[in-house]
């Protein structure tokens, strides 16, 4: 068929169309040349076209609009994400994050006809393909083909890998595949750089991966985020170009190979919340002239810490937490690592001295011990130096660590983050940490430390965390740390502090978490903790505090949510049973520290410490809409419980207990559906039972004894089911059991859920049975 005007060529030529090809029938004459050379031939509607129209046809959303200029109206080359050859052949379509919602199943027939395609991305849309069949429909000559988050789900075709030899770039990631890994993933795959089946269902081994053609393209092997068992192949080592292997996330077993030194190449090695045993092989040290990071972490990876990967200067992350490793923390091992900016040990058995080499690392970042078994002193140069604009972040906890703590910390301008928590360190807090314009969190808890607080930490701008329970620190508290006004979490509970709780508490519009519990605070509650719109972890339990209880505390119903408070805190609220320790218990910051941990602490211990509980606990604080933990036990208050306590909807936790309360219970309690433990024994109060607690349906725990409580029990909810085994001093009255004075309802206990039967078994704890309470927030989830 002629396809071109006869004025724009002379007799001597003629062109054709075939399939979208050009095709020249010349004579000799050199201006027939010149003439094709320079002519474009104009489009008209082609079998490329038309493909793509039928794979359009499959889209059944397209929120974007991307696929509004397919037309067949139009040359595809002018199609959005279409690429075209110098002849109008189609050689790439890239819809990748278009969002597209395809109607049904997607299958790739239809583009089985683009046999000029070289590039396909279709990643991050809405499909469900078969790969069993559909991945085979694809044209043969694709170079490069990232499927990633579009709905690929069934086995990957054993034959795929060879059927498209010409592949580079393969990506499969984040979908539903399933099955076995195929044997031959890595046979004849010699032009393969990237291949990527992270987060799918894969399982099977990968151990008899058959590797006898060199892999030597391979760049990037990424297989985690799936279900792969047994040992890793050491004939990877075959594959010596390859620069990053990530395993991680699966359920490999075994040794990792020796002959991973052998990849001279490799930058990144993730091995991570694998199942590896063994120690880390000394062979590994070979690849230190390119490897830039080495993750281990969450295995059983045992053995010490290899003095060989001391040459390593290019490494930028070394992450070994979460292990067994044992033995002396090498004093050379930081001293060639120039390049190092994140080291992480925590949860290991590490002893010996804290590495004074540390200020080798200039460019070190973040540094975790966290639960380990470190001695010694904090070294005073560990920002000597070039390093002393570096380090962010500095992580010891659960370890060893004795002495003060050194006052040339402030030489780290840049630091966020202190945690020297569960420690034996003693002496004063320094008033140079005032210096450290960019500290976040102070964290202290459970040393020696004495003194007071430092007024000088009120020059830190962006304190969002103080948390120095368990202590033996004294004197009041500053004022002056009352100007950082981002606080979130202020935690002095255990310490010996004494004078008035400052009123300018009231300042802070982002305070959730407050503790002042078991010091020897006076004086009465401000009025203005009722200021506090994010406040709702309220504890003053056990101080001398008077006067009456302020009818407002804490967050407000209607109050604007503030985004972001306590993100990145690890909490674990650790709940009191029995009569050894005041209070319902006590939030603590946790990260890095084992839970078995607070049963080894001799002060501690003697605290019947038989729940712990984690999670989600401070989540979603943003949405609640008030206070949800208010504990004023144990101090000299009196006068009513305040009437407008029933508009705190969220509250969980109300504890009054030994006060001089007097009056009767409010009837608005009736409206605190969430409530769960509310104890308000040891003091004055009249009346009855309001009938509305018959509402309270996630009550497991109420204590009223020694008071003058009279009349009937409310018949219905919660309170019905009390045991008659717990009944003293109750006789029926007019059908119904009743209170005489004095009577006691004394730790009302249900069924406990299966989650927390089978945590204390894992724990082993003998102790009295615990008391627990859920909601319909589940605030509360355990830590095991």
């Amino acid at each position: 068929m002629l396809c071109t005007p006869a004025f724009l060529l002379p007799n001597c030529c003629t062109i054709t169309s075939f399939h979208g090809h050009v095709a020249a029938l010349a004579s000799s004459n050199s201006l027939c040349y010149g003439l094709l050379g320079s002519w474009r031939r104009p489009w008209r509607r082609s079998d490329d076209a038309e493909a793509l129209i039928l794979f359009k046809k499959m889209i059944q959303r397209d929120p974007n609009g991307v696929l509004s200029s397919w037309q067949l109206n139009r040359s595809p080359c002018t199609w959005y994400g279409v690429s075209c050859s110098s002849v109008g052949r189609v050689t790439k379509v890239d819809l990748g994050g278009a969002g597209l919602v395809a109607a049904g199943a997607l299958s790739f027939y239809s583009l089985a006809s683009l046999d000029m395609l070289s590039v396909l991305d279709l990643s991050v849309n809405s499909f469900s393909v078969n790969s069993s069949t559909s991945l085979l429909q694809l044209p043969l000559g694709l170079t490069h083909l990232d499927l990633s988050f579009s709905g690929l789900n069934g086995f990957l075709p054993t034959e795929f890998i060879s059927k498209y030899s010409n592949l580079i770039f393969l990506n499969l990631g984040y979908n539903n595949l399933s099955g076995f890994v195929p044997d031959n993933l890595l046979e004849n795959s010699d032009k393969l750089q990237l291949l990527d089946l992270s987060h799918n269902n894969l399982t099977g081994t990968i151990s008899n991966l058959k590797i006898v053609n060199p892999c030597s393209a391979l760049l990037q092997l990424d297989l985690s985020g799936n279900h792969i068992v047994d040992t890793i192949p050491s004939l990877l080592s075959n594959c010596t170009s390859l620069k990053t292997m990530n395993f991680s996330t699966n359920v490999l077993t075994g040794a990792i190979p020796q002959s991973f030194g052998d990849l001279n190449s490799l930058q990144t090695l993730d091995l991570s919340n694998n199942h590896l045993t063994g120690p880390i092989p000394p062979e590994l040290g070979n690849a230190c002239g390119s490897l830039e990071q080495i993750v281990l972490s969450n295995n059983n990876i045992s053995g010490s810490i290899p003095t060989s990967l001391s040459s390593c200067s290019w490494l930028q992350l070394l992450d070994l937490s979460k292990n067994n490793i044992s033995g002396y923390f090498p004093e050379t091992a930081l001293q060639n690592l120039g390049s190092l900016e994140s080291l992480l040990l925590s949860d290991n058995s590490i002893s010996g001295q804290f590495p004074k080499s540390i200020s080798s690392c200039k460019k070190l970042r973040l540094v975790d011990f966290s639960s380990n078994r470190l001695s010694g002193v904090i070294p005073p140069d560990i920002c000597a130096g070039d390093n002393a604009s570096s380090l962010e972040e500095l992580w010891l906890p659960d370890n060893l660590i004795e002495g003060e703590i050194p006052a040339e910390i402030a030489k780290c301008a840049q630091l966020k983050t202190i945690d020297l928590s569960l420690n034996y360190l003693s002496g004063s807090i320094p008033p140079e940490l005032g210096r450290l314009q960019n500290l976040e969190r102070l964290i202290a808890w459970y040393n020696h430390l004495e003194g007071s607080i430092p007024a000088e930490l009120g020059h830190c701008p962006k304190l969002r965390s103080i948390i120095l329970n368990n202590n033996i620190l004294t004197g009041d508290i500053p004022i002056e740390l009352l100007n950082c006004t981002n606080l979130e979490w202020v935690s002095l509970t255990s310490n010996g502090i004494t004078g008035e709780i400052p009123k300018q508490f009231g300042q802070l519009p982002r305070l959730a978490v407050l503790q002042l519990a078991n010091n020897s605070l006076s004086g009465s509650i401000p009025t203005e903790l009722g200021n506090c719109s994010s406040l709702v972890w309220l504890d003053l339990n056990s101080n001398r505090l008077t006067g009456e209880i302020p009818p407002r505390l804490g967050r407000q119903q209607g109050a604007q949510s503030l985004t972001g408070i306590l993100s990145g805190n690890t909490l674990v609220f650790v709940r009191n049973v029995g009569n050894a320790c005041k209070g319902v218990g006590g939030l603590l910051e946790f990260a890095g520290i084992r839970p078995e941990r607070l049963l080894l602490v001799p002060t501690l211990r003697t605290c019947d410490f038989t729940r712990m509980y984690s999670g989600a606990i401070l989540s979603l604080w943003t949405h609640y809409q008030t206070l949800e933990y208010l504990d004023l036990s144990y101090n000299e208050l009196y006068g009513k419980i305040p009437d407008e306590f029933g508009k705190m909807v969220a509250l969980q936790v109300l504890d009054l207990a030994h006060n001089q309360l007097s009056g009767e219970i409010p009837s608005s309690f009736g409206q605190l559906r969430n409530l769960g433990v509310f104890d308000a024994s040891h003091n004055r109060l009249q009346g009855q039972i309001p009938d509305s607690f018959a509402n309270l349906s996630f009550l497991v725990q109420i204590d009223l004894s020694d008071n003058a409580l009279s009349g009937p029990i409310p018949s219905r909810g919660q309170l019905s089911t009390l045991p008659a085994s717990q009944l003293r001093e109750i006789q029926d009255f007019a059908g119904f059991p009743c209170l005489h004075v004095q009577a006691m309802i004394h730790q009302i206990q249900f069924q406990q859920p299966v989650t927390e039967k089978k945590n204390e078994d894992h724990l082993q704890h003998h102790g009295p049975t615990a008391l627990s309470w859920e909601s319909s927030s589940q605030w509360l989830q355990s830590a095991f």
